[in-house]
């Protein structure tokens, strides 16, 4: 059976100043609000920046579109992308010739954070397996990666087994919906053209869901840009020891997270806990999200203005479950995002199975770019000789800043800057 999908637009036109290798410029970007509904039910946020003006209206999208995909950190969303994808989109790809493409990027808020609905009671809240589900599902929404020579499907490729069911009614136009059902047994076909790939680029867990992605659908992307991530392995001899972690935790929490539930009445895309914090302003709310950022491993720094973007996503007003932005400073607010994200995970991947997605990356000839900070979060000695030594980057640097240099106005710039010389030395 298939679901059908809504696509909710909320479209700002907004004129930023942005300075690029010392040049300051202004764009012309266009942000729209998406939320796309899955086959399961689940509610997919995103945001999507362009850099042409109609990118409200699917039917009258560019023919040709440079795709850039990205996949956000653990607790963090889809505004920790609010610097790096303007300055993407303002200084397109240098060369003459790729200024004239149009540019669409799309940050993706993964279930459980951001606006994005939260996975069942009864479900795993965090697998990152799961989570490449979900993205695929997003692509096939977003019509990413499909090919233009003449197929009879509008998804992610006709010449892969279908990923999920789902319809695009987008409200604009006729409001007539755009059926994207597909079924197809011949995985593995790689009939997508270059221009429909799609640059994937993920910040810490979304780095490591970005590698699973390319390792099982290389065919979907051109390039891989990793931020301060990779995947992180656990000894398979502690693999029951996490087992007993998670259950016991679990056991513990589930009565008071879902009351609810202890009668039988279980729900679906909870969007806060009953039990949530409240804090008596926005402020506050801003300042516990800096003090978990001063806790974190190593000499970890966040700037208020990165911190103060991710908040804003992920809190809601503590007297409503409503996820508007239309509110005060002043007013108390919640943190919405899925309170078992904090859990210990019932899966990780093992030394094997991680040299595994790394090898399967490299042999797919995707173009890898693996950025650090010079500040972020510790990392051991066998994961930076696997990342060299297996994933094999092409371009690999580490650079000034924190864990979220991405998103930190002091260093977004130089972040993009590497993104580019890698783009360019590689002619992507």
């Amino acid at each position: 059976a298939t679901a059908s999908s809504a696509l909710l637009y909320y479209t700002l036109q907004l004129a930023i100043n942005t300075t690029v290798r010392g040049m300051t410029t202004t764009a012309r970007v266009m942000v729209t609000e998406e939320t796309f509904s899955c086959s399961d039910g689940m509610k997919l946020a995103t945001r999507r920046w362009t850099n042409f003006s109609n990118a409200n209206d699917h039917d009258q999208l560019p023919r040709r579109t440079r795709k850039i995909l990205c996949l956000h950190g653990w607790l963090d969303n889809a505004a920790s992308f609010n610097r790096l994808a303007p300055l993407l989109l303002d200084s397109s790809f240098s060369s003459p010739e790729a200024t004239k493409i149009p540019t669409e990027i799309v940050a993706l808020d993964f279930p459980g954070h951001g606006l994005s609905s939260h996975k069942s009671v009864d479900g795993p809240p965090q697998l990152l397996a799961e989570y490449v589900y979900y993205v695929a599902e997003l692509i096939e929404a977003l019509q990413w990666g499909k090919g233009n020579e003449g197929g009879t499907g509008t998804g992610v490729g006709d010449s892969r087994t279908v990923v999920g069911n789902i319809h695009s009614n987008a409200k604009h136009g006729d409001g007539g919906g755009v059926n994207t059902e597909k079924s197809s047994d011949n995985v593995g076909d790689n009939t997508n053209t270059d221009e429909n790939r799609i640059l994937l680029i993920g910040h810490s867990m979304g780095s490591g869901v970005s590698v699973i992605l390319c390792a099982a659908f290389p065919e979907w992307f051109f390039s891989l840009v990793c931020l301060e991530g990779g995947l992180i392995a656990r000894n398979a001899n502690d693999a029951s020891r996490h087992v007993r972690a998670a259950c016991q935790r679990r056991l513990k929490s589930n009565r008071t997270l879902f009351p609810s539930s202890n009668n039988g009445s279980g729900s679906n895309g909870e969007t806060t806990s009953p039990r949530a914090k409240i804090y008596g302003n926005l402020e506050q709310a801003i300042e516990a999200r800096l003090s978990t950022t001063r806790r974190m491993p190593g000499d970890q720094f966040l700037s208020y203005e990165a911190a103060r973007d991710m908040v804003l996503r992920a809190t809601v007003p503590a007297n409503a479950v409503s996820s508007s932005s239309h509110r005060a400073d002043s007013e108390a607010v919640v943190f919405r995002h899925d309170p078992r994200l904090q859990w210990p995970s019932l899966q990780y991947y093992t030394r094997e199975q991680v040299e595994a997605f790394f090898r399967d990356v490299n042999t797919s000839n995707i173009p890898v770019c693996f950025l650090s900070a010079a500040d972020g979060w510790p990392s051991e000695s066998w994961a930076e000789s696997v990342i060299k030594d297996v994933l094999k980057p092409r371009h690999i640097k580490r650079l000034s800043g924190s864990h979220h240099f991405h998103a930190d106005p002091d260093s977004v710039e130089a972040v993009v800057d590497e993104i580019f010389k890698f783009l360019e030395e590689h002619k992507l």
